[in-house]
């Protein structure tokens, strides 16, 4: 696993990975959204950038609050429909690195399962459900430890927890993920979820964007 330094909110302007005329790609932080309610909210990565660049950008997509690793910003407002379609399947690939739950007995697994609420539910939960939105995820298998398995996941369509459902669904549950799975492991406070990259097929430069693997999740996978 490649190595990050950790955790550091402090300058969020030196966790720019990439930036031009219009983009930038950013390491998020895990433990901050990237936007919040309001455009003055302190508490999110949005406005740390906007206070960066001393004007208004732009989130493409969302990241979970405890999701570390690549996220894309835009400073011109009419840029986000165009970076949003070329990070589209086919057109992009987002892949993500987690470390779940079990070893798993397979070396790539297509999960083609719709996401929605849970009726019933209260509060609401999201879940794997017939009349769900079609989410599709691919599964590979990176290593193995003795009761844990480290992943990478590309997905095709971007619903809300929509790896964190598919992982758990197949009796794989990201480790540190108390929505889906269980409680934290010791000396671990988050999902181990974390974006390591974006690619893109369009042959337009940037060709990929990338954020290496956080140093609490290499602790994690070390102890395990």
């Amino acid at each position: 696993m490649a190595e990050q330094n950790s955790r550091d909110h402090g300058d969020l302007g030196a966790r720019i990975l990439y930036q031009d005329a219009g983009l930038v790609a950013v390491d998020k932080p895990w433990g901050m959204p990237t936007t919040g309610r309001r455009l003055d909210d302190p508490d999110c990565l949005q406005f740390g950038m906007i206070a960066h660049f001393g004007e208004m950008v732009w989130a493409v997509h969302q990241l979970d609050a405890d999701t570390s690793g690549v996220n894309l910003f835009v400073r011109k407002k009419e840029l986000v429909a165009e970076w949003k379609l070329r990070m589209l399947f086919p057109n992009g690939t987002k892949s993500y690195q987690a470390i779940v739950h079990g070893v798993a007995a397979f070396e790539s697994r297509r999960i083609d399962s719709p996401v929605g609420f849970i009726s019933g539910e209260a509060p609401q939960q999201l879940g794997v459900v017939a009349d769900g939105k079609r989410a599709v995820s691919e599964v590979r298998v990176l290593e193995r430890g003795r009761q844990s398995t480290r992943v990478q996941v590309d997905i095709e369509t971007g619903r809300t927890h929509q790896i964190r459902i598919h992982l758990a669904s197949i009796g794989h549950a990201v480790v540190g993920d108390d929505w889906y799975g269980d409680v934290h492991p010791p000396a671990h406070m988050r999902q181990a979820l974390h974006a390591w990259r974006v690619s893109f097929a369009d042959g337009i430069d940037p060709a990929a964007l990338e954020s290496p693997v956080p140093r609490d999740m290499l602790d994690l996978w070390g102890s395990l």
